[in-house]
């Protein structure tokens, strides 16, 4: 709207610019005349490939961008542009072949159909290999529901859904229902096996963490309708901030409890100029604060000025994950050939999940 503004003031071509990666929205702005160009930045970080792919109608293969700023977390002397859904960024002079044929096609299962564990069957089959998804849910897509859930991150959302449909592309057969066991591993005998099964949410020893106005941080995000009127969020992490802005807008009163000096601490520096002042306008935040005990009435926490309750009706745990390290080691003891990914092997964020999916296959 701002350049079909200044277009009416001035007669040198305007271009607009702004998160635009819709093939339909970039034709209505210029088939109506409100910008003579647009441009593109991110956007063709996240998928080079965008123009061509809308000129020959494959729009819904297009890699949408995150705005997530792992890019411009990469623009640092000596540090090259990464991109969190484009595993190739940066590494161009690298993958000048694209994914290369296997020598030798192997029988190959992926436990676990998150990020890391689609993007590595994805890469996998285009390289020639038979392989098998095997998701203990009834669909793909592990934690982007929960980070795709609020309003304010449906790139996420669309992001599994292109996943999805390139496992579906690729050949990628999916095994839904079926938890990868040893015993499931042993029986399906592949050549080898991509453990990508995710991380376990904390849930620390504290008194009344078990109560029944408790609810973990991805079961609130999935289902919203479960919260009270009043919230309050252990964990002032990434999880914690974005989920207590969107819970704010769903109208509930708001409160995040976190032990260190500030909240979102370790969110990319980018990311978090823009996030925090919804923070700021969604929540109370008690920093430097610990949790003592959940009661019925709410939490009790402790800083500087002593002991306190604060009220809530519903206490969400989003005290982050842990690698699940024992089930991991006991499905690469049924193979000889294992490759550990995603939150399974180190807890990140959606970078490290599609990264270490994609450069994972290639190696296979």
């Amino acid at each position: 709207y701002l350049a079909a503004e200044m277009k009416k003031h001035v007669n040198k071509p305007v271009a607009c610019v702004g998160s635009l990666q819709d093939p339909a929205q970039i034709e209505e702005i210029l088939a109506t005349g409100q910008a003579d160009l647009v441009e593109i930045a991110r956007g063709l970080v996240a998928d080079p490939y965008m123009p061509n792919k809308a000129l020959k109608g494959e729009a819904d293969d297009i890699t949408p961008c995150l705005r997530c700023y792992e890019c411009f977390g990469g623009i640092r002397p000596l540090e090259m542009i990464k991109c969190t859904v484009n595993p190739v960024q940066g590494q161009q002079l690298q993958d000048l072949e694209g994914t290369k044929p296997a020598d030798r096609v192997k029988k190959i299962l992926v436990a676990g159909g998150g990020p890391a564990g689609m993007e590595a069957a994805i890469t996998a089959a285009k390289r020639g290999h038979d392989v098998t998804i095997v998701e203990k849910t009834e669909k793909l897509g592990g934690n982007l529901y929960p980070a795709g859930s609020a309003y304010f991150k449906k790139d996420i959302a669309d992001l599994c859904e292109v996943l999805k449909r390139r496992v579906a592309k690729a050949g990628v057969k999916v095994i839904y229902n079926t938890e990868a066991n040893p015993k499931f591993v042993r029986e399906f005998a592949p050549d080898a096996l991509f453990v990508a099964i995710g991380a376990n949410e904390l849930k620390p020893p504290i008194q009344g963490i078990d109560g029944p106005n408790v609810i973990m941080a991805i079961d609130a995000e999935l289902h919203p309708e479960k919260l009270g009127e009043r919230v309050v969020i252990m964990g002032g992490g990434l999880v914690g901030t974005e989920a207590a802005v969107s819970f704010a807008s769903e109208g509930h009163k708001v409160s995040i409890i976190e032990m260190r000096d500030d909240v979102a601490l370790d969110v990319n520096p980018y990311y978090r100029g823009g996030l925090m002042p919804h923070v700021w306008e969604s929540a109370d935040i008690y920093v430097n604060t610990t949790v003592r005990a959940v009661t019925e009435e709410g939490v009790m926490a402790e800083n500087a000025d002593g002991i306190f309750i604060i009220p809530a009706d519903t206490v969400v745990c989003a005290l982050g994950f842990r690698a699940p390290y024992a089930a991991v080691d006991a499905l690469c003891a049924e193979v000889d050939e294992s490759y550990i990914i995603g939150d399974c092997n180190n807890v990140g964020q959606i970078y490290h999940a599609i990264n270490a999916g994609y450069y994972a296959a290639r190696e296979i």
